[in-house]
């Protein structure tokens, strides 16, 4: 069921490129070269809001990343399902072992584990981040 739910909101994603216009509140429709964008202070990594509200902890994210990004290893407070919109998304996990994913696949992430991420290939790798709380990540020194 979850992988039926979750293979919709790619295609509704890929298909209308849903995010929130910085000129409309509650668009019915945002075409993927209008989505907007927000970088956030790391290199080659911008975020988006899809729905929700980051103040209430409810918000769904598209996160975009450069082909050749790599995120080091870094944890997030809260867990958190993450979905394969496009590209080739390498989640590095905490033991160093590796899973690529395309569109289309998708992951669950406990809060405190510490993971790391890389974009291989040609193109850019958008994913959907839905957390359960407020989204943030920590860096460990």
């Amino acid at each position: 069921m979850l992988k039926t739910i979750l293979a919709a909101v790619t295609a509704v994603a890929t298909l209308t490129g849903v995010a929130q216009a910085e000129s409309h509140a509650h668009p019915t429709h945002v075409a993927a070269a209008d989505i907007a964008w927000q970088d956030i202070g790391l290199p080659g990594v911008q975020l988006a809001l899809v729905w929700g509200s980051e103040e209430a902890g409810d918000g769904v994210w598209l996160i975009r990343m450069e082909p050749g990004t790599a995120l080091p290893p870094h944890g997030h407070t809260n867990d958190y399902w993450g979905l394969t919109v496009s590209g080739t998304w390498v989640h590095v996990h905490e033991d160093g072992s590796e899973t690529a994913t395309t569109s289309g696949d998708y992951a669950f992430v406990e809060g405190g584990v510490l993971h790391a991420d890389r974009c291989d290939g040609p193109d850019p790798c958008i994913g959907l981040l839905d957390f359960d709380g407020i989204r943030d990540a920590y860096f460990p020194e």
